[in-house]
């Protein structure tokens, strides 16, 4: 398992024998997830893909229901907070 180090400017340089098997190249965005003190993972992510995927979603959403339910569940949160009864 290759070690690397973090340089002055907090990087970390991923082995190039990593980045050729992975195909990662230069400008490519990671998430990254501590998942404790001692461990991270990265996950390579495309934002581009991710918008178009919103979008898409987004085109779908049946604007006039989204309002309905909205308002239902305001007013049942309202007659809960202020004992309003039907």
């Amino acid at each position: 398992m290759p070690v690397t180090k973090v340089d002055e400017k907090g990087r970390i340089l991923l082995p190039n024998e990593l980045r050729k098997r992975m195909g990662i190249k230069p400008g490519e965005e990671f998430l990254i997830a501590d998942i404790d003190a001692d461990a991270v993972i990265l996950k390579r992510i495309d934002v581009k893909k991710m918008l178009e995927e919103i979008i898409v979603k987004a085109k779908s959403v049946d604007f006039d229901e989204l309002e309905k339910e909205i308002r239902k569940e305001g007013n049942r949160v309202a007659r809960k907070k202020y004992k309003v009864f039907d």
